[in-house]
C-alpha cells in the first residue's frame, strides 16, 4: 500500500531570494536604529566611560569637572533643542504656557482643603449636637512605621478622600501606645480625630441606641483589583460611618476616582485633582502635607541647626543609592544640578545645595565637585547635639535589618533630611539606584512646591542611564 503523508514542498528559488533580501534589509535597519543617537549629547564634558564598569572607574577621573560645570555655557545642542528646528522645548519653555497663572490651581485646592476643615474639622464636629454628630461620616488614615514615603501616602490619600466625600478625618494610632505614625518626628493637624475619641463620642451621644447607627468601618483594599470598588461604586452614597481605603502606598490610588463610573464621584475627584484633560494640575499632595503635617519641635530645631539659621537652600539633591558608589550616578547628579542652575543662577550669588543620601560615602565623593560652584549643606547628625539626638537607641537597633535599604544613619535623620530638603526654593533633584525616583523624593518635591507657592519647582529624576524632568507649581 502507498503510505499517505504530507510532502514537503520546496520553496521556489525566487521566493528564497526575496526572503534573504528582506532579512538583510531588516538587519541593516536594526543596526542603524541601535547605533543612531536619539538626542544630541548635553556636552557636559564628562570623561568617556564607555566599556568600563563602575568598579573600574576611579573618582580621580572626574576631578576638576566641578569648575567646568560652573562656568560652562549652554551648549549648541541644548540651544537647538530649545529653540531650533527640532520642535523640542526645554521645561522652562513648556512652563511659559502657565507663566501668568503659576500656582493658581494649587491655590484653589489650598482654599478647598481649608474650607473643608472649617466645616468638618475635629474642633467643629465634636461640638455638634447628638443628632448631627451621629450622622457625620469619617475616613480613617492608618499607617505603620515602615518606609516614610509609602506610609505617608496612605495618610495623604485618606485626607484627600475625606475632602472628596465631605467626611471628617481620623488619623489612626498604635493600639498599645496611642502613638501616631512617626509621632516623634512629625506633628499632625488638630483638625483630625483619633479613633479612640470617635468611639468615645459615639458612646457619649448614644448614636447606636438613639439613632440606630452602629460604628462600622467599611474597608476597601486598593491592592486587590478584583475586589476594590474604586472604579464602580459611588462612595458618596456609602452609609457606613467610617471608610478605610487600604493599600494606597503611592499617588496612583486617589487618581482612579477620575475614572469612576459614577458622574458624582468623577466630579468630586476632578474638583480636587483637576480636570484630566488639562495640563495645569494642582500640587495636591504638597497642599495636603502642608495642611496635615509639620516637623516636630525637635526636628525643626535640627533643620535650623543644619541651615545655620541662614537662608533656605536653592536646590535639594536626593540620592538613594543603596550603598552603591556609581560614578555614572554621580555624573548624572552633577549634570542635573547644572541644568537646574541654568535658569536660576542669575538671581543667586552663590547657590545653596542640600545633599541627602542613604550612602554617606556618596556625600563625601560628590561634595568636592559641588563646592567649586555652590555652597553645600549636609546635616551631619554626628556633630548635632540637640535633644533629638539623645533619644533612646533601642528602637533604632530593632531596625538594623533595614540598614542596606535605609542607610546606616539613625531613623530620625531621615525626617530632618526630609523637611530640610523640602525647603528648596527652586529645584529638587533625585536619583536612585535601580529605580526611577522614590516616594520619599516625590513628597519632598511636592512639599517644596507647596512651600514656594507661586514659584515653579523643577523636579529632575535621574538614573545612571538618563534623566527626566517635570515642573511642580
Amino acid at each position: 500500500m502507498r503510505s499517505i503523508g504530507s510532502r514537503r514542498r520546496r520553496i521556489p528559488l525566487s521566493l528564497r531570494g526575496f526572503l534573504l533580501v528582506g532579512a538583510v534589509c531588516t538587519g541593516l535597519g536594526l543596526v542603524m536604529l541601535t547605533t543612531r543617537s536619539v538626542d544630541p549629547p548635553l556636552g557636559l564634558g564628562f570623561p568617556d566611560v564607555s566599556g568600563l564598569d563602575d568598579e573600574s572607574l576611579e573618582l580621580g577621573e572626574v576631578r576638576n569637572h566641578g569648575e567646568a560645570l560652573a562656568s560652562e555655557p549652554t551648549t549648541k545642542s541644548t540651544a537647538e533643542r530649545s529653540g531650533g528646528s527640532s520642535g523640542c522645548a526645554t521645561v522652562e519653555e513648556m512652563g511659559e504656557v502657565f507663566a501668568d497663572d503659576v500656582g493658581a490651581e494649587s491655590l484653589r485646592v489650598r482654599r478647598l482643603i481649608r474650607n473643608h476643615f472649617a466645616l468638618h474639622g475635629a474642633s467643629i464636629v465634636r461640638e455638634l449636637p447628638p443628632e448631627r454628630f451621629c450622622r457625620q461620616g469619617f475616613v480613617l488614615a492608618k499607617a505603620s512605621e515602615a518606609g516614610f514615603g509609602n506610609e505617608m501616602y496612605k495618610i495623604l490619600t485618606a485626607t484627600a478622600l475625606s475632602v472628596m466625600l465631605n467626611r471628617s478625618l481620623i488619623v489612626g494610632q498604635s493600639r498599645h501606645m496611642d502613638k501616631f505614625p512617626f509621632g516623634e518626628y512629625v506633628a499632625y493637624t488638630n483638625h483630625s480625630f483619633t479613633l479612640k475619641e470617635v468611639k468615645h463620642l459615639w458612646r457619649k451621644n448614644d448614636c447606636e441606641g438613639k439613632y440606630g447607627r452602629s460604628l462600622i468601618i467599611r474597608t476597601d483594599d486598593f491592592e486587590k483589583p478584583a475586589e476594590t470598588n474604586v472604579l464602580c461604586s459611588n462612595w458618596r452614597k456609602w452609609k457606613q460611618p467610617i471608610i478605610w481605603f487600604q493599600g494606597t502606598t503611592d499617588a496612583v490610588a486617589i487618581q482612579f476616582f477620575l475614572k469612576n463610573t459614577h458622574l458624582e464621584m468623577r466630579k468630586a475627584a476632578s474638583n480636587l485633582l483637576g480636570q484630566p484633560e488639562t495640563l495645569n494640575r494642582p500640587n495636591l499632595f504638597g497642599e495636603l502635607m502642608r495642611a496635615v503635617i509639620s516637623p516636630s519641635k525637635d526636628v525643626e530645631e535640627s533643620v535650623n541647626w543644619a541651615l545655620h539659621n541662614g537662608s533656605d537652600p536653592d536646590i535639594a539633591l536626593h540620592m538613594r543609592m543603596l550603598t552603591n558608589r556609581s560614578i555614572r550616578g554621580m555624573q548624572a547628579a552633577l549634570s542635573c544640578i547644572k541644568r537646574s542652575l541654568l535658569s536660576y543662577q542669575r538671581s543667586m550669588a552663590r547657590p545653596r545645595v542640600i545633599l541627602v543620601s542613604d550612602t554617606p560615602s556618596l556625600i563625601k565623593d560628590i561634595s568636592p565637585y559641588l563646592q567649586e560652584f555652590v555652597e553645600v549643606i549636609h546635616f551631619d547628625y554626628r556633630s548635632f547635639k540637640g535633644s533629638i539626638s539623645k533619644l533612646a537607641s533601642i528602637r533604632e537597633r530593632l531596625l538594623d535589618f533595614r540598614v542596606k535599604d535605609w542607610g546606616p544613619a539613625p531613623r530620625w535623620v531621615a525626617f530632618v533630611d526630609f523637611f530640610l530638603a523640602a525647603r528648596a526654593k527652586h529645584a529638587v533633584v533625585s536619583g536612585a539606584h535601580r529605580r526611577v525616583g522614590t516616594t520619599y523624593a516625590q513628597l519632598i518635591a511636592a512639599l517644596a512646591a507647596a512651600n514656594q507657592l507661586g514659584i515653579a519647582i523643577l523636579f529632575l529624576l535621574f538614573t545612571q542611564w538618563g534623566s527626566w524632568e517635570m515642573m511642580l507649581n
